[in-house]
């Protein structure tokens, strides 16, 4: 279920996709999460007076704010990494999916983005361009 979660060239199978949909999504929450606290502290420690008391308040705004911002980019970084690792530029599905999963990632999060990624990670691989092809041909020497 957990298996070759970093190669993102590999075709997952359903559990595997799954597995893969858990990992990422918990990775994106504590990373996004650590973004808006660096977020958060700093803007506290050069504006002590909008924090007030404990600064949870700012906290939790910048979180509203920044925490989608976030997860769009993350979303949206391994969606291109998955599509251009199994070379799925040229699946009209495949792009479907990606470009479901960008704006969907900013309305509700990385749960909802992933499903999406997930799915294309179990798509068999692309084939190379015609260009690459030819030269792996007229190069036999690899």
């Amino acid at each position: 279920m957990f298996k070759n979660l970093f190669d993102l060239s590999v075709k997952r199978s359903g559990l595997n996709a799954l597995g893969f949909y858990i990992v990422y999504v918990l990775v994106g929450g504590l990373l996004a999460g650590l973004f808006c606290a660096v977020i958060s502290i700093s803007y506290c420690k050069f504006n002590e007076v909008a924090c007030g008391v404990n600064g949870i308040a700012i906290g939790t705004k910048i979180g509203h704010i920044w925490g989608p911002i976030f997860g769009m980019i993350f979303s949206a970084s391994v969606g291109c990494a998955v599509m251009t690792c199994k070379k799925l530029w040229n699946s009209v599905l495949a792009i479907l999916l990606f470009i479901l999963a960008v704006p969907l990632s900013y309305l509700i999060g990385c749960i909802g983005a992933f499903i999406f990624i997930s799915i294309i990670s179990t798509f068999e691989n692309g084939k190379q361009d015609a260009i690459e092809e030819s030269i792996d041909q007229n190069n036999p020497s690899e």
